[in-house]
């Protein structure tokens, strides 16, 4: 979050100066989103197998089913994030999402109480470390600092700044499929980090081990915009509303 005196309006006019948001919907643009799923999820923090991914691209039997959204870093044009949500079904037919399948092996029924058709779940939320550490570039603006001052800052402090607008890009998603209730099984530092910015998640059961100590997780869209536009969060100012304001529950 912003400190020492800065206003939100002038983080929110910072942040859009240095980074972008794209829809991966052509060929190319998934294929970047592959290639940095492989470098964070084999190399950076090899959770997968490389070896199983000898083309430099990870993916898997869901992304046929996913949407897909790039941080775009706008002065050089690098990719430096990328995250998917998970739709409920896949050519028309439903398909219990991972999050259930996780779920199931540690006793979880907890989402049953949520509607299949208007619940999906975020997946693959990355942001490249190599790019978070380039050095003598100035890709990040110091949220202390003006605008007119770009400075470099640590990994530490720059992963809430970079990740803040692949949020928008999920919400996007979201709204543009209808989806009323999103689930995750995350970290709990980056449940932690979103919240800050305006989208909270609920605990879903236990934490539980999967690639680590993990939260199960779940928030309703319209919640999210309700507390978003009441508390004009960071999420509101950046988005202007319109990737909050939701279609009609398809629930």
């Amino acid at each position: 979050m912003p400190t020492s005196g800065m206003k939100l309006h002038d983080f929110v006019g910072c942040y859009a100066q240095y980074f972008d948001i794209l829809r991966a919907d052509t060929p190319e643009l998934l294929d970047e989103a592959y290639r940095l799923r492989y470098q964070v999820y084999c190399l950076e923090h090899p959770f997968e197998d490389a070896a199983e991914h000898r083309d430099g691209r990870e993916r898997d039997a869901d992304d046929a089913r996913s949407v897909h959204t790039l941080l775009v870093h706008r002065r050089s044009g690098a990719f430096a994030g990328t995250a998917r949500v998970i739709l409920p079904t896949d050519n028309g037919l439903h398909r219990p999402l991972p999050i259930h399948r996780i779920l199931a092996t540690h006793g979880g029924t907890a989402l049953s109480r949520l509607p299949e058709r208007g619940t999906a779940e975020i997946s693959r939320f990355a942001v490249s470390k190599e790019f978070r550490r380039r050095r003598g570039d100035e890709l990040y603006a110091d949220a202390t600092a003006p605008c007119d001052r770009p400075a470099i800052i640590n990994e530490r402090r720059a992963m809430p700044y970079i990740t803040f607008g692949l949020i928008r890009g999920v919400l996007e998603i979201c709204r543009d499929f209808r989806i009323a209730h999103i689930c995750a099984v995350m970290e709990p530092a980056l449940i932690r980090i979103l919240s800050r910015f305006g989208l909270e998640f609920e605990p879903i059961g236990d934490l539980i081990e999967h690639h680590g100590v993990r939260q199960p997780c779940m928030a309703r869209l319209d919640d999210v915009v309700e507390r978003s536009r009441d508390r004009s969060t960071l999420l509101w100012q950046y988005a202007g509303g319109q990737a909050l304001q939701p279609h009609s529950q398809a629930a």
